[in-house]
């Protein structure tokens, strides 16, 4: 029996140096490959691709993207106070002028009785009422209507006008201002509108209006004049321009 252990025990070791033998160059050439199991190195963690990639670990939530800060309107409260509301002043319309003295000023004067209608001249008698002031004194159309007529007469009227009122008169303006007349044949004018300027051309002695008012038209219209003093009166109550 001691020698079969003998024997056995001798046996066992040189089957297990055999077996030594024969692993030693499998683990020597593992070991120089470096090829080694994820188990067989401690510490060592093997990355995902899509770690590496940056890409989306499976089963994790995605990333959500950063949104700008949306700006808040900020919106002013409205006052609870009402404002008081003034009231408007009620525009009122300028006074329509249907009439007017022919002559803008304070000045003027009728004259002396020779001035006026009636008054005898050498071969006729004085057809209209004269006016005096200051040259340059504005003349306006009593009435409204159309300018009929304009010219110059050297040894008479001088610059001189007609006015078609609308009331079918003709009204006639002498001896106007060189160069003063604002309107012109066929000018429709208002009443208060300014014609011309006070002169003293054609045959006159100062400065001032021969003033006449016609019934049936003028001259061409074989009209006749009449005294233009009572109407002339009856303007000077009116508003007039000074």
């Amino acid at each position: 029996m001691a020698l079969i252990r003998g024997k056995t025990a001798r046996t066992l070791i040189t089957l297990c140096v055999a077996l030594l033998v024969a692993i030693t160059p499998v683990t020597t050439a593992l070991a120089d490959s470096g090829g080694a199991s994820p188990g067989d190195q401690p510490g060592h963690k093997i990355k995902q691709p899509d770690q590496e990639s940056g890409g989306i670990v499976p089963g994790q939530p995605k990333p959500r993207s950063k949104k700008k800060a949306s700006k808040k309107k900020t919106t002013k409260k409205k006052s609870s106070k009402k404002k008081k509301t003034v009231p408007k002043k009620p525009t009122v319309a300028p006074p329509v002028i249907t009439a007017s003295f022919p002559v803008w000023g304070v000045t003027w004067t009728y004259g002396d009785a020779d001035m006026r209608f009636g008054a005898g001249r050498s071969g006729h008698i004085h057809q209209g009422q004269d006016v005096a002031d200051a040259e340059g004194t504005p003349i306006v159309a009593p009435k409204a209507g159309e300018v009929s007529w304009t010219s110059f007469q050297e040894g008479g009227a001088g610059y001189y006008l007609v006015l078609r009122g609308t009331d079918n008169r003709d009204y006639v303006f002498m001896h106007l201002q060189k160069g003063s007349l604002k309107v012109r044949i066929g000018s429709i004018v208002k009443a208060g509108q300014r014609l011309a300027s006070m002169g003293n051309t054609g045959r006159s002695s100062g400065s001032h209006l021969h003033f006449e008012i016609w019934l049936g038209g003028w001259y061409e219209k074989g009209g006749h004049p009449i005294d233009p003093l009572p109407q002339m009166k009856a303007w000077e109550k009116l508003p007039r321009r000074s």
